[in-house]
């Protein structure tokens, strides 16, 4: 859970800009005691020119006093999905003192689309909120935003939430905004109504709670701006967020699909999970080994897809794409060693993104729980006058009686007896 830290990022003439807008977010990383380091994201179309020089971010503590303002030089682009240039501008703050801090950013102006009425006349404001303890950071997202979707073709955008302190993280969908005033902070809808990207009635636009999909089914064309918002928690508390501008542009459908399947397994043998069907949820107890064998297929022209992998396990992963050989597949192997250092009430997430053509994208995310094996009193037998333990995990799944293991039953009597099982 996070506190309050706004980094604002405020220019204060706004020039008219001939690069548009297409989003951004910004994220707040603790470094030393309260010395935290600032990553502001902004992304851009392919457009060099009139890029600003530097932008200023704004600090503000919970009473909404400004504490710093910083200005960052803009940093060389590196290109990111369909040619959206990325721009990484990095600060570093030493708060005054623990507590909960804002920070916020604005830039202008947006590109032109069809759910904010005149968006090019607005600017986008980020903003991101942290308790700077001396240890805590702000959740993140691993992966660039997909920016093109196809007319009457599911798109699956996982948001790739992360969180290094592992707290629990909740998301839910946002609206774009611009700043009310420089000085104030605030922020207000850009438009109203709003309403996102219009999808099929079997499949409309909607953000997944337990994966954090973003998904639908497009059904008109054009270009779409969209918002999340990633909350992170501690002991039942808000501590913090982090909010993502996106732009989503969608194009005719180009008849080609991508197939995507995957092999699992914690020992042999291994089950299949394919596209189109729930992705499944893995329960490992320690300390077992989970090995996902993911391959993805193009079965029309047989050209290969790229596998890209995120996850928020034992490290931040970042992406790995392997090519085993022939031409109708790319696969990737993951393993997910469970340990005592990985059990949590948290889940672990899994992206697989697959790319078609450097255009297409689509992601397929998995979640894993990591419980530690106890033993407990797990049943009463009122035939019998006897009570026997079993293996259960955090969960309260009973371990698999074919197993390995014993019971031990205790009669009313006194008397004990030990039932084992061996190999």
């Amino acid at each position: 859970m996070k506190k309050l830290i706004i980094l604002l990022l405020i220019a204060l003439n706004y020039p008219c800009y001939s690069s548009n807008l297409l989003g951004g977010e910004i994220t707040c990383k603790n470094t030393n005691g309260l010395t935290y380091k600032t990553t502001l994201t902004i992304y851009r179309d392919g457009s060099l020119f009139n890029i600003p020089s530097s932008l200023t971010i704004t600090y503000r503590d919970s009473l909404d006093t400004i504490v710093a303002m910083h200005t960052v030089i803009t940093p060389n682009y590196s290109l990111g999905l369909n040619g959206v240039r990325s721009y990484k501008y990095l600060d570093n703050i030493t708060f005054p003192s623990n507590g909960t801090y804002k920070i916020s950013a604005r830039e202008s102006y947006r590109d032109s689309v069809l759910n904010i009425t005149n968006a090019s006349s607005y600017g986008m404001y980020l903003e991101c909120m942290i308790m700077a303890d001396g240890s805590n950071s702000s959740p993140e997202f691993l992966a660039r935003p997909i920016n093109i979707a196809q007319l009457n073709q599911p798109f699956i955008n996982n948001i790739t939430p992360y969180d290094a302190n592992r707290d629990s993280m909740s998301w839910e969908l946002a609206i774009p905004e611009d700043i009310v005033s420089n000085g104030s902070g605030g922020f207000n809808i850009v438009s109203l109504p709003y309403n996102y990207p219009p999808g099929d009635s079997s499949f409309p636009f909607h953000l997944d709670s337990i994966l954090g999909d973003i998904s639908f089914i497009p059904n008109l064309a054009g270009k779409y701006q969209i918002a999340v918002k990633l909350i992170e928690w501690r002991n039942g508390v808000q501590i913090g967020y982090v909010k993502r501008d996106m732009e989503l542009k969608i194009i005719p459908n180009s008849g080609i699909p991508i197939q995507a399947y995957c092999q699992m397994y914690v020992a042999l043998p291994y089950s299949l999970w394919y596209q189109g069907t729930p992705t499944p949820t893995w329960y490992l107890t320690v300390p077992q080994l989970l090995t996902l064998h993911f391959m993805s297929m193009d079965t029309i022209t047989y050209f290969n897809p790229i596998i890209n992998l995120y996850g928020s396990a034992l490290i931040n992963t970042s992406a790995s794409s392997l090519d085993f050989g022939g031409n109708d597949y790319y696969d990737s192997y993951f393993y997910f060693p469970s340990s005592s250092a990985t059990v949590s009430n948290n889940p672990y997430f899994i992206t697989f993104r697959v790319n078609k053509a450097n255009t297409f994208y689509i992601d397929y995310t998995f979640r894993i729980f990591v419980s530690p094996q106890f033993t407990g009193i797990n049943e009463i037998s009122n035939d019998t006058k006897s009570v026997y333990l079993k293996s259960i995990d955090m969960l309260g799944r009973e371990t698999d009686p074919k197993l390995p293991g014993f019971r031990i039953d205790l009669y009313s009597d006194g008397t004990t007896k030990k039932v084992f099982r061996g190999e």
